[in-house]
């Protein structure tokens, strides 16, 4: 795990009075979310990229998902902690072609 995102993640969780070990930080990550962006389809689940807010830190991992009942870790899914990442905002221009009305 990326180790200036470990300490940021350890310091915030210190102050709030959540726990410090390597789960309780990957814990933290997934549960601060705020976009998901589909990756690709397997056959028992999804993978996604995802960025989370934490204490100002965009920080991104790689998730999945299934649609059934049994979680993707169930399935036999493994997360990988070398996901952990920062990122940055970047805007992107989407270009749609429209019938003409005429």
């Amino acid at each position: 795990m990326n180790e200036k995102i470990k300490n940021h993640v350890i310091k915030y969780n210190e102050a709030k009075g959540y726990g410090t070990t390597d789960e309780d930080i990957i814990e933290m990550i997934m549960k601060s979310e705020i976009w998901r962006g589909d990756e690709s389809s397997h056959r028992w689940w999804m993978t996604f990229f995802g960025v989370s807010m934490v204490d100002g830190m965009l920080i991104g991992f790689e998730g999945a998902e299934t649609t059934g009942d049994d979680s993707a870790v169930e399935k036999g899914w493994k997360f990988d902690s070398s996901s952990i990442c920062e990122v940055e905002v970047k805007a992107v221009t989407t270009v749609v072609y429209k019938r003409k009305m005429e």
